[in-house]
């Protein structure tokens, strides 16, 4: 049995908000310890063309120990919910009905993921059919939950029995945060061992180290909390000072 620290929810140039090439991302975060990164790239401008390519240009730029593993996520119409997937999966359109991407992916023995449930609400759209086709849920995005986890998606992850996941969403360098998903391989890390692990809920998630979990209640977790709200005031007084100013 091996054990990785995998990074998750990765967008690279590949993505059409993000800029940075893979053999950069690969390099920066094996300083920071990685071995494994879960890419995520939007589905928006993809092509079963582009997907081949892709593919073959993550396989490229797994070297030095870092290995990169292709994925898409997917969207519904309106951008609200937002399905990361992994595995041998065919691509199923740059849009498509949510629905038929977890039920393709199912077929197709792959893995996905509920991304980031309290952005714009989506996780009031959720069909309670659709928990037999997920891997697990997002109950920390770096992106839109910031230095914190997000209380209410881990409660709703457990309601819905699903394993609880901790993601970047990284677009760009105020995204690196000691965030990581600690997968337990059957062997050396190759895109198989690694989509096996994800598909047999052999994970945990880590902060710091240490499980993700602990920061979800307790004094620690309260303490996390308010940093997080502090900062997200700065942020937003910074923005508007700056807008005020420009």
């Amino acid at each position: 049995m091996t054990k990785v620290r995998a990074v998750a929810h990765l967008h690279s140039e590949w993505s059409d908000d993000a800029t940075w090439p893979l053999d950069r991302l690969a390099a920066a975060f094996r300083k920071r310890g990685r071995s494994v990164l879960l890419m995520c790239e939007h589905s928006r401008t993809f092509t079963p063309a582009k997907w081949s390519e892709y593919v073959q240009a993550c396989a490229a730029a797994s070297q030095d120990g870092v290995l990169v593993v292709p994925g898409l996520e997917y969207n519904d119409a309106d951008n609200v919910v937002h399905i990361p997937v992994w595995g041998d999966v065919p691509f199923l359109s740059q849009t498509p009905d949510i629905a038929d991407v977890l039920t393709h992916t199912r077929e197709a023995n792959g893995i996905a993921v509920f991304a980031h449930p309290w952005r714009r609400n989506a996780w009031r759209r959720f069909d309670p059919a659709w928990a037999k086709d997920l891997t697990a849920v997002e109950i920390w995005n770096r992106k839109y939950d910031g230095w914190a986890p997000n209380r209410e998606a881990r409660a709703y992850a457990r309601n819905l029995g699903l394993p609880p996941f901790v993601a970047l969403d990284f677009h760009g360098a105020r995204q690196f945060f000691p965030l990581a998903m600690e997968l337990t391989l059957a062997g050396p890390a190759t895109r198989m061992t690694v989509e096996d692990a994800l598909r047999e809920g052999d994970f945990e998630p880590l902060a710091f180290s240490r499980s993700a979990l602990r920061l979800t209640s307790g004094i620690g977790g309260l303490a996390l909390a308010a940093a997080e709200a502090a900062r997200a005031v700065a942020a937003r007084t910074l923005r508007a000072a700056l807008k005020k100013r420009g």
